[in-house]
């Protein structure tokens, strides 16, 4: 009897210990960086229902940089680096964000060589350009 309320109790401590987790990866592929890198194109998602693209855009403009969004076909030859996302909500009395992920390529590349992703539930009173204002600078500094 006593082996089996310890064993409750274990479980219930590592059922809260285990809420929710955020995860901050920072892959740099070695020698590379976005430290010359002033140029930029969001490859729109689309499964993006949020205006992701839009919004990352926002976020590298407001750091002094060139940016734009679209479809791979729109990509400009001036692009230096090309930044794809992914993301994913979820409903819990309204949508919000559960996950970013944000990777820096090159434009002829298919995988990017920068990554930065933020796993955390989005606290109802913060706002989505406030968590993308971070992963992006925190993708910027990965990669200088």
């Amino acid at each position: 009897m006593k082996s089996a309320v310890q064993f409750v109790l274990l479980m219930l401590v590592c059922l809260f210990a285990t809420g929710c987790a955020s995860t901050d990866t920072k892959v740099v592929e070695k020698g590379r960086n976005l430290k010359d890198v002033r140029r930029f194109f969001v490859l729109r998602n689309l499964k993006d229902n949020h205006g992701i693209d839009v919004r990352i855009v926002r976020a590298l403009q407001a750091r002094g940089l060139e940016a734009e969004s679209g479809p791979i076909t729109m990509l400009p030859d001036s692009t230096q680096a090309v930044i794809v996302y992914e993301d994913r909500w979820s409903w819990d009395f309204s949508n919000h964000m559960v996950y970013l992920k944000l990777g820096a390529r090159d434009p002829q590349a298919v995988f990017p060589y920068v990554t930065s992703a933020y796993l955390k539930q989005v606290a109802f009173t913060t706002e989505v350009d406030e968590v993308i204002a971070q992963v992006v600078g925190e993708l910027l500094s990965a990669g200088r």
